[in-house]
């Protein structure tokens, strides 16, 4: 699936890159370093020298659920993680990847024409998180007590995303729904979706379209957009 691996000290942001870039679908984009690292929702990610910072190229003709998919690739990020570390992660819905209430990896999934450009953040060995973030974010190093190869981190996580996207395309999201579920964050728990305006329930699980189920007071609703914030209540 990967064809072409393009490895930099230093980009702006590997999203903008392949965005602008001529390259053939299936090419991953990897920095040491990114000077406008951004996430979901237009956030800015912190991209300090010892995280892991990749895009790759897919063709969208082959992928037209972009709710499911970030949910694929978050489960991907954690199963290659927790085949290194033998230690388990967890999802955010919809799209991160958590060690107990602390973030570890987000995914990124956009459009720009007839391109679907993924971008995918781990953090592997920064040594100091910045203390606006520090209650909500940590590392492989500051979990585990050592360092990383981050080469041998992303072949991991790239192979397992291989993998899972070709049983993706082949099969359906049924294939991946319970794992994914039985890995969700604050499943069971009061929580709130922040962001076209606010919604408030308990979280008790994830739909066949890959939407989260909150039971409110007038029943479970089905929340399909990805434009909102998962947090506890």
């Amino acid at each position: 699936m990967f064809k072409n691996l393009i490895w930099l000290k230093e980009v702006d942001s590997t999203q903008e890159r392949l965005k602008e870039w001529n390259v053939s679908y299936g090419t991953a984009l990897v920095a040491d370093r990114q000077t406008k690292g951004r996430g979901r929702l237009g956030r800015k990610w912190l991209s300090q020298e010892g995280g892991l910072y990749f895009s790759f190229l897919l063709n969208p003709k082959e992928f037209e659920n972009l709710l499911q998919l970030p949910l694929v690739l978050g489960l991907s990020v954690s199963e290659a993680l927790e085949e290194i570390t033998e230690i388990p992660f967890s999802l955010k819905w919809p799209n991160d990847v958590y060690f107990q209430e602390k973030k570890v990896s987000g995914v990124l999934c956009e459009l720009s024409k007839d391109k679907l450009i993924v971008g995918i953040g781990i953090n592997v060995n920064q040594r100091e998180i910045p203390e606006e973030i520090k209650d909500r974010a940590t590392t492989l190093y500051e979990i585990t007590g050592k360092d990383w190869d981050r080469k041998e981190v992303l072949l991991k996580v790239l192979k397992r995303i291989s993998e899972n996207l070709k049983k993706f395309k082949e099969k359906s999201f049924k294939e991946f729904k319970g794992k994914i579920e039985s890995k969700m964050l604050y499943l069971g728990e009061e929580v709130k979706l922040l962001g076209e305006g606010k919604i408030t329930g308990k979280l008790v699980g994830l739909s066949e379209k890959g939407g989260a189920l909150i039971l409110t007071e007038e029943g479970i609703k089905e929340i399909l957009s990805g434009e909102f914030s998962l947090r506890r209540s």
